[in-house]
């Protein structure tokens, strides 16, 4: 037994010694852990870590108004005519139809064949077959409207039968126009109205009234008469005769 033993000393001894060439692995020291918390303290904040900053500059757009060439605001021509004055007259000529057949003026016109203001004129002059019956005139300012009217109260004695009475009725004349001078020539937006009592020959019958309306655009020639229109029975007809002058 005691050979066993020492001969296992013997053994063990050699593997207690150290080769100081072998290299020795160094752990780094770990860094001192915080101290638990205690219950009812805050727990210490971690530090942040540590980055580069970054400097962000703004960049503001600035807005610059385009600039615009100065404009110029022209004045609208002057008016040549703007001192000048517009005379209108228009009268109703009632004609005989058996005057103007004697003319060779057909009722009905036929191209270039047509009654026109000269033929109403030369009438009035020759014969007694074309009179006046009703007129009016007007003096405008340029581009501006005027107006005139003439009433008369006028009474009806009405004789029926064990019912004599009067009445009264309002007939007259009325002229409404706005003209405008435009190369030389008057252009013309107007309205004519006339009315009166018809007399009947019998004297038991009620009178009648008779109406007579025109209304026209028409562009008119300084000076000349001009034909605007006409109304026609059965004997005779009414023509209505414009006429336009300008006053510099």
């Amino acid at each position: 037994m005691a050979v066993v033993v020492f001969a296992g000393l013997s053994l063990s001894a050699p593997s207690a010694e150290r080769d100081d060439s072998t290299p020795v692995r160094v752990t780094p020291p770990r860094p001192p852990s915080l101290p638990a918390p205690v219950i009812g303290e805050e727990a210490p904040a971690p530090r942040p870590a540590t980055r580069p900053v970054r400097v962000t500059t703004a960049r503001t757009k600035s807005r610059t108004t385009p600039t615009r060439p100065d404009i110029v605001r022209r004045r609208p021509p002057e008016d040549p005519h703007k001192e000048s004055v517009i005379l209108l007259e228009a009268f109703m000529v009632e004609v005989r139809l058996s005057a103007l057949h004697s003319l060779g003026v057909p009722q009905i016109s036929q191209g270039d064949d047509f009654v026109t203001a000269d033929h109403i004129i030369k009438l009035m002059k020759t014969t007694d077959a074309a009179a006046v019956t009703g007129g009016a005139k007007l003096a405008l300012a340029q581009a501006n409207k005027a107006s005139t009217k003439t009433t008369t109260r006028k009474a009806i004695y009405t004789d029926p039968p064990n019912n004599a009475k009067t009445e009264y009725i309002n007939v007259g004349t009325s002229f409404t126009a706005i003209a405008e001078i435009r190369k030389e020539k008057v252009s013309a937006e107007l309205e004519f109205k006339y009315s009166d009592i018809v007399n009947d020959k019998n004297a038991h019958a009620v009178p009648q009234t008779i109406e007579r309306n025109w209304t026209s655009s028409i562009c008119l020639k300084p000076g000349e008469p001009t034909l605007v229109g006409a109304t026609q029975d059965k004997d005779s007809a009414t023509f209505l005769i414009v006429t336009a002058n300008i006053k510099e």
